[in-house]
């Protein structure tokens, strides 16, 4: 189970999230998107920083030219890991603000969800 909202869903679900769940998900991996593409960045020099800015705005809101834009100032694995890193650190953040409000049976639920996930795919880190 690699998909990325597939596992956000099981989430939602053991928590018990009552509101629309796929509008939940599909806004949150637009942000984890939009906090790598932050981060890629931010790892290059101002001047190409500043070029690539320019031409991400001119293109809009289209995602396919975007990827195009970036797959020339990156790699695919520097992405791949950009989005893994983004994906991990919003997770983490969401669980750490809803760990409060969980039930004992919600916690054991999602460390026995982590693990499931752990041992389809042993490369995943913990959620």
């Amino acid at each position: 189970m690699n998909d990325p909202k597939v596992i956000l869903l099981r989430i939602l679900d053991i928590i018990g999230y009552s509101k629309d769940k796929e509008k939940f998900a599909t806004e949150f991996l637009q942000n984890v998107s939009l906090q790598a593409l932050l981060d890629l960045l931010n790892t290059l020099p101002q001047d190409k920083k500043d070029q690539l800015q320019q031409q991400i705005a001119s293109v809009g809101n289209n995602p396919q030219t975007v990827s195009e834009l970036l797959k020339s100032h990156f790699t695919q694995s520097q992405i791949e890991q950009g989005i893994q890193n983004a994906s991990k650190n919003a997770v983490t953040e969401y669980m750490k603000a809803i760990d409060p409000t969980l039930s004992e049976t919600q916690r054991t639920n999602i460390a026995n969800f982590a693990r499931e996930l752990n041992q389809s795919n042993p490369t995943t880190q913990s959620i």
